[in-house]
């Protein structure tokens, strides 16, 4: 037997037998005893093992529980959260209906207050023409009244023209500082002005006795200036003096050139007595300071140190240079807006006028406005010189110039059926009546109206309420323009060139250097059918309504029709010479078919092409 190191004993000494057998046991219980610790160690380890598994499962279960029940907590959040997010989005939906519908209904009530606006201004400006043209009317009758009636209709009519201005101002309010804006240069003499629209006030002025001065250096003081913004200006800052100003007062106006940091100014000054600036009322001063902000002049205020009196001066640049860096447009001047003369507050018989009785010029003309005082009003002043008929509205108008065949057109711009507009477009789209000068009658005085008056082809623009006598000069002249264009342009082009053959002979114009640019420059472009006017301004470098203003000023035809007329008179002369089929004149000119061409041809000089080009055989 050998057991670890008790194999070298034995190999190395025989042990006695007795002893042998002792070892061995030891050596059983020991072995046998390290078998039963390892059983008992091992059990013990399992044991333990066991109850820590049982341990982990315990708590296992229990994170699980805890797992289930946040996940549990964490749906709930996430259904809160998600019916938050619906709720506020239901929120900002409604809130966002109700709030695009509070803007449409704001919107609407703009458009309704607008819209009112616009009308009762149309409706105030009817009853004033009627009124002014009637007291005008009245007055020029000097030796069938005397001084004191005289006076009184004097006085009559410089309110009614003081109601005017009224009206303008409650135009310019609803524009806001639309008054600062576009400016409409030309020249002008300020102490002119200035007189005009003192005229205005003498009623007042009389009524609460106050000491009133014009004083100036010089009879003429001529300024570069927009004058219904400078008249504007004037008469807010005399209608705020005399405001303020007790009876007896005491009222100035110092007109003057004077001259600041190296530059010359017209100085407008205007200085009263009364309420100082925080005791009283004065209004429009904000449109007058942006409006002389806009144009280079300069707005100062000055009240006393003891609050007796306001001073108010403008200064105004000598001269046109400042305007160059502005957007501005230079036009000719206006005529006098209120003609009242100047000697009215000494002598009443002097400032009437007689106006000699007209006399039947044979001519037709067609008054059309939906108002029936208007439509007698003008019939009584043209009656002694046309033929007057009448139309309700743009509809009939229609129809009653197609039958009388006018030689003029008054229409008014807003009627029922179809407004003015509508009808003058469809006027000059008439053959037999395009060439028929049409004046528009409106209380609509936007830029925006007066471009789309142009472009259907107006020959006129006169704002309500109207003078008479304004009136009466704009038709004539523009019939007897009309005329003139007319005998020049369908005038027979005639005359030998030493070759033999016809050519043109140029006749006495009316036109003057300006026209002779615009036909120059229509000539030009004979051949384009697609010329237009926007074409045509462009290349004289000036603005659309410029260009038709001046056109109208020197031919009192539109744009349109003169580069017809030019077109057809070359055409003519084309013919004349027989070089060419009337097909190649006719793309010569720039038409783009022989029938237009043929029917535009006709109504010019009353006979065919064909037949033009047989009476030059």
């Amino acid at each position: 037997m050998s057991i670890g190191n008790f194999d070298v004993l034995a190999a190395g000494n025989e042990l006695p037998e007795g002893f042998q057998g002792g070892w061995g046991l030891v050596v059983l219980l020991v072995a046998i005893f390290v078998i039963a610790f390892l059983g008992y160690y091992i059990n013990k380890v399992k044991k333990s093992y066991e109850s820590k598994v049982q341990e982990l499962a315990v708590k296992n279960n229990e994170l699980l529980h805890s797992v289930d029940g946040l996940t549990v907590k964490n749906r709930e959040i996430q259904q809160m959260l998600l019916n938050k997010i619906r709720e506020s989005e239901n929120w900002n939906r409604d809130n966002e209906a109700e709030q695009e519908d509070l803007k449409n209904r704001l919107e609407e009530m703009e458009r309704l207050h607008n819209s009112f606006f616009t009308e009762t201004i149309h409706e105030m400006r009817t009853p004033l023409s009627l009124m002014l043209g009637s007291l005008s009317e009245l007055l020029q009758r000097k030796d069938n009244i005397d001084s004191t009636e005289a006076t009184q209709l004097l006085s009559a009519y410089r309110n009614t023209l003081a109601l005017q201005d009224l009206v303008e101002q409650l135009r310019n309010t609803r524009h806001g500082d639309d008054v600062a804006n576009h400016l409409r240069i030309a020249r002008y003499d300020m102490i002119s002005i200035t007189k005009q629209i003192c005229d205005l006030f003498v009623d007042w002025i009389a009524m609460n006795n106050v000491e009133f001065h014009i004083n100036t250096q010089t009879s003429v003081l001529w300024v570069w200036i927009d004058r219904r913004k400078m008249e504007f200006a004037l008469r807010v800052l005399l209608s705020n003096a005399l405001k303020n100003t007790y009876r007896f007062g005491k009222i100035s106006i110092n007109i003057s050139v004077v001259r600041s940091n190296g530059k010359a100014y017209c100085s407008f000054s205007i200085q009263d007595d009364g309420l100082g600036e925080s005791e009283s009322t004065r209004l429009g001063l904000k449109q007058i300071a942006d409006m002389t902000e806009s144009s280079g002049a300069i707005f100062e205020g000055i009240s006393s140190e003891d609050e007796t009196g306001t001073q108010y001066t403008i200064l105004i640049p000598l001269g046109r240079s400042h305007y160059m860096v502005r957007a501005v447009e230079f036009i000719e001047p206006d005529g006098d807006l209120m003609k009242l003369n100047e000697k009215q507050k000494e002598e009443i018989a002097e400032l009437i006028q007689v106006v000699p009785k007209k006399k039947e010029t044979g001519k037709k003309m067609l008054v059309i406005d939906d108002s029936d005082q208007i439509r007698w009003f003008l019939r009584h002043v043209f009656a002694s010189e046309y033929h007057v008929s009448e139309a309700h509205n743009g509809q009939e108008g229609v129809e009653v110039a197609q039958v009388e065949r006018p030689d003029v057109i008054l229409c008014d711009v807003m009627m029922p059926v179809k407004d003015g507009l509508a009808t003058c477009r469809e006027i000059k789209g008439i053959p037999g009546l395009s060439q028929v000068p049409v004046v528009l009658l409106t209380a609509k005085v936007e830029s925006e109206d007066v471009i789309a008056g142009i472009e259907c082809g107006a020959d006129d623009y006169i704002t309500k309420p109207f003078d008479v006598e304004v009136l009466r000069s704009k038709v004539n002249s523009l019939l007897k323009r009309r005329d003139e264009m007319k005998r020049f342009y369908t005038a027979s082009p005639v005359g030998v060139c030493p070759e033999g053959e016809k050519t043109v002979k140029k006749d006495d114009s009316p036109s003057n250097l300006f026209m002779d640019a615009v036909i120059s420059t229509i000539e030009k472009h004979l051949d384009d059918p697609s010329f237009e006017a926007k074409i045509l301004a462009d290349s004289l470098n000036m603005s659309l309504p410029t260009l038709y203003r001046k056109i109208k000023l020197n031919s009192d035809s539109s744009i349109l029709e003169l580069t017809r007329m030019v077109r057809l008179k070359k055409a003519a002369e084309l013919i004349s010479m027989q070089r060419y089929s009337i097909q190649e004149v006719s793309e010569m000119v720039g038409f783009n078919d022989t029938a237009t061409f043929r029917k535009r041809f006709t109504e010019q000089y009353g006979v065919t092409p064909s037949q033009y080009l047989s009476s030059k055989n």
